[in-house]
């Protein structure tokens, strides 16, 4: 049985990643880590054939920024990182290396991997009832408010397992029109191409900024 899960990334993250946007590059790698500003997939149970969906939280609003299928978590011990085992997994993925960090040992290799989107915000409904499941029991995401703000985002800060019936509904916020961009973008309902990701990459200057 395969499982679906999300991963937060930080505001730094989000920002590096507007030039894969722009080039519309599917999801095809990740990176895990000790620490939670790079969690680690072994410890969350990730395994081949679970779903992994980026997150991120700007004003207030939780955005589901692509999907990918894992073929493969491959984790690499210290004597791996002297021999460079880890670095040639990083050359065989240059646009993804905003995703590293100095405590990775972890490569996630996908396949099926949607492009990033920046724009596909979570509906209040769908927040309100955002599940994690663990082996004990499961919870819902805390600190939402009655119009779908998120005040807090450390409950979704990690990697966590979702809900059977969540993964419908983020394939659903995925599935968005991408010309339908909430009003906090400033964007008007049909913007070309090039001008996307022009407000995009002064949409992540901001999130950084925030």
């Amino acid at each position: 049985m395969t499982d679906a899960y999300t991963v937060f990334w930080p505001q730094d993250r989000c920002a590096a990643a507007t030039s894969v946007v722009a080039e519309g590059l599917p999801l095809q790698v990740l990176f895990g880590g000790p620490h939670l500003s790079l969690p680690s997939f072994v410890r969350a149970k990730v395994s081949a054939g679970d779903l992994v969906y980026p997150v991120g939280v700007h004003s207030q609003k939780l955005y589901v920024l692509g999907r990918m299928r894992v073929m493969e978590v491959v984790a690499f011990t210290p004597e791996d990182h002297d021999h460079g085992q880890l670095y040639r997994h990083l050359d065989r993925f240059p646009q993804w290396r905003f995703l590293t960090g100095s405590c990775m040992n972890e490569v996630v290799l996908g396949e099926n991997g949607t492009g990033l989107r920046l724009d596909a915000a979570m509906p209040p409904q769908v927040l309100r009832g955002l599940t994690y499941r663990s082996q004990r029991a499961t919870r819902t995401v805390k600190h939402v408010t009655e119009d779908g703000k998120l005040t807090r985002s450390l409950g979704v800060q990690g990697i966590y397992r979702l809900a059977a019936h969540c993964v419908e509904d983020l394939d659903a916020v995925l599935a968005q029109p991408s010309n339908e961009t909430s009003s906090a973008f400033g964007r008007t309902a049909r913007t070309p191409a090039t001008t996307l990701a022009q407000t995009d990459a002064l949409f992540w200057q901001s999130f950084r900024n925030a």
